[in-house]
């Protein structure tokens, strides 16, 4: 007989007085220190500073956070934040009680438009551009979306289409029937994302234009959140429409990063002494 596991954890890890430590906090965290100490080890084999890493954590933190909660505000609940644009930026709700409900709603396609201004602004402030910085953050970038998937798991939020597998999970919080737990298929998906990139990224430094690992992440990131929204629940959908939001706005990150991984495939040859070209031996 079919049986599905019931998940039901307790989000907050612990609470001190007014302050409350929660899963999804820890592995947000967890996901951009992971990736700190990842890129510290690459920026000294580059010889590059390590104030630049430290601001760029600065504004890589800065920007996923705005980027991801102005995008669920615009993207997926408009009606409610045109009314009410200071919840935007605020951690409250004021209506229709006063009440501190923190940033819920963080959408990922905000985040990364939020990580391009970010950047650019980081790439005014310093000597590297904003297709290094971008390449750079792509390496790590399939890491923290891994640990964010755990944190919706123990959230038990983004839940997956019902479904009768025998891995499926119910999510009490939500309701009682037995899902898809997409939040771990994400987890793995994500890693798998990120230990691909890294490897790829090795394998042809110094061969590639800068860009071209952010073009390739962003194409591939594309392509498996759109697969993935198949066995989402879908909350904001229109029943009349083939794909929804989550979707419609992964199509121009397919569609620009193929074209922009193809641009960026292969770097000049950098002829540092001229008279190289000289001096090959003449064919007989």
């Amino acid at each position: 007989m079919f049986t599905a596991i019931t998940w039901n954890p307790d989000p907050i890890i612990v609470e001190l007085g007014g302050f409350a430590l929660r899963w999804y906090s820890m592995l947000f965290a967890t996901g951009f220190i992971l990736g700190f100490f990842i890129l510290r080890r690459l920026f000294e084999q580059e010889k590059v500073s390590l104030e630049v890493l430290d601001k760029m954590l600065l504004y890589s933190v800065v920007g996923t956070i705005l980027g991801a909660r102005i995008g669920n505000c615009l993207f997926y609940d408009f009606t409610y934040f045109s009314k009410h644009p200071l919840e935007i930026l605020l951690p409250f709700k004021f209506s229709p009680n006063f009440e501190f409900t923190g940033y819920r709603g963080l959408a990922s396609h905000g985040a990364m438009l939020g990580l391009l201004f970010a950047y650019w602004l980081l790439s005014r402030k310093t000597d590297k551009s904003i297709l290094w910085f971008l390449d750079k953050g792509a390496i790590v970038g399939g890491l923290s979306l891994a640990f964010i998937r755990l944190g919706n798991f123990m959230n038990s939020e983004i839940v997956g289409a019902p479904t009768d597998v025998s891995w499926a999970f119910i999510f009490p919080r939500v309701d009682e029937v037995a899902r898809h737990p997409v939040q771990l298929y994400g987890f793995v998906v994500y890693l798998s994302l990120f230990f691909f990139i890294f490897s790829y990224s090795k394998k042809v430094f110094g061969k590639v234009k800068d860009g071209h690992i952010f073009a390739l992440f962003l194409f591939l990131l594309g392509i498996l959140r759109f697969s993935m929204e198949f066995i989402k629940k879908h909350y904001v959908f229109d029943p009349d429409s083939i794909i929804n939001m989550a979707q419609l706005l992964s199509l121009p990150m397919i569609v620009l990063g193929a074209i922009f991984a193809w641009k960026t495939r292969v770097k000049p040859v950098d002829h540092q002494n001229p008279l190289e070209d000289h001096l090959v031996e003449p064919k007989s």
